[in-house]
């Protein structure tokens, strides 16, 4: 019987990525990216397929779901033209991904990384296709709906504006949805705040902060936060998950130790006809599918 998870599971990722559009970058590509490369490859046997899940769960992350988005729209957006399209787009399920920041595309995840959205979970998106103009609408996304915040230029250097640590984005997210991001309340009277200074350089360190708005409440990192190198810190959390799950199964699948898996082998296991194979589903769930008769189940364990 025919067995290779983590091969099943390298080729479902290249695949997804093909699907996007972006870029596949190879396993020596993605050693480059890590200072104990070496070291890890050496010490651990599925160190390659790490970093490649941990790319793809990472860009995955800065996607936005295709879907019928319910649309909000804050008070600083009233009136504002430009908006339509976009919210034409999301409202009728049309995928907007291709106006984000090309660095979406980038194989340097690490580098290329965007540190607003996985520390607040607010995504920005251009008004132009490939991530063109300086103007930028910024959305937050909680479950089915969009809830539309402002408009903010690109920041640059030596620019006098501020866009990627603009706490004005949390304080309109807290004066007209509230409920939205209860959940990531740290306390209702807090008195701490940090300067625009000192959030650039927490965040350019890798330090995620709470976020403190007028009336005393601080929030956690809404959008989950990112890891010491870079990553969302959820990417780095389910790529393990990931990893330990594909290799229960596998494991699983040559002991035969688990009901789910004895239906699958409806046929002797050491028949050479029969193939298992591992599936990634749009969800991100992991499949389990036996070729020869296209029986299967799935692991409702979305990444």
């Amino acid at each position: 019987m025919e067995v290779n998870f983590f091969k099943d599971l390298e080729t479902e990722i290249k695949e997804k990525l093909k699907d996007f559009g972006y870029p596949i970058p190879s396993f020596a590509e993605l050693r480059k990216q890590h200072i104990s490369a070496t070291e890890a490859h050496l010490s651990y046997k599925h160190y390659d397929i790490q970093n490649l899940v941990l790319h793809f769960l990472t860009v995955t992350e800065r996607r936005i779901p295709i879907k019928k988005w319910n649309i909000h729209i804050s008070p600083q957006l009233q009136n504002r033209t430009e908006i339509v399209d976009i919210v034409s787009m999301l409202s009728k399920g049309k995928d907007v991904n291709p106006f984000l920041s090309k660095q979406v595309k980038g194989q340097h995840q690490n580098k290329k990384t965007d540190l607003l959205r996985f520390e607040w979970g607010i995504y920005h998106i251009h008004f132009e296709e490939g991530g063109k103009g300086d103007e930028m609408l910024f959305v937050y996304f909680d479950g089915n709906e969009a809830y539309l915040l402002d408009i903010l230029l690109h920041e640059k250097n030596g620019a006098n504006h501020i866009t990627w640590t603009n706490t004005d984005l949390i304080q309109i997210l807290h004066d007209n949805w509230p409920h939205v991001i209860a959940r990531a309340i740290f306390k209702t009277d807090s008195k701490e705040t940090l300067t625009t200074e000192q959030r650039q350089i927490l965040r350019n360190k890798a330090a995620n902060t709470n976020v403190t708005v007028r009336d005393g409440t601080e929030y956690m990192p809404i959008g989950g936060g990112f890891s010491c190198s870079k990553h969302p810190q959820k990417a780095a959390e389910n790529t393990l998950r990931m990893l330990k799950r594909t290799e229960e199964l596998e494991s699983m699948v040559l002991n035969n130790n688990n009901n789910n898996i004895k239906n699958l082998l409806l046929i002797d296991k050491s028949s050479k006809n029969i193939k298992i194979k591992l599936e990634l589903t749009d969800g991100l769930n992991l499949k389990v599918i036996n070729t020869a008769n296209k029986s299967s189940f799935e692991i409702d364990e979305p990444y």
